[in-house]
């Protein structure tokens, strides 16, 4: 994570890539606090341990059409 100007960019190796509270919600107190201007990042930082951390897991479904197609209709 670093700041540029007003700007926070989240890197690759930034646990909140992977955090419910970036990733649903965009509600991160850490990420908050620094827009605000609450706290301010002065170097890179990397985020691997985080007390607000809550792990995000995306959860697919394969969703079947089993009607047949209601254009092909023989008679």
């Amino acid at each position: 994570m670093y700041s540029d100007g007003e700007k926070v960019f989240i890197e690759d190796d930034d646990l909140c890539l992977t955090c419910e509270n970036y990733v649903k919600e965009f509600d991160c107190p850490l990420l908050s606090a620094l827009v605000q201007g609450d706290v301010f990042l002065e170097d890179s930082l990397v985020v691997t341990r985080c007390g607000f951390y809550k792990e995000f897991k995306r959860v697919l479904h394969i969703v079947r059409n089993n009607k047949k197609n209601e254009n092909n209709n023989t008679n």
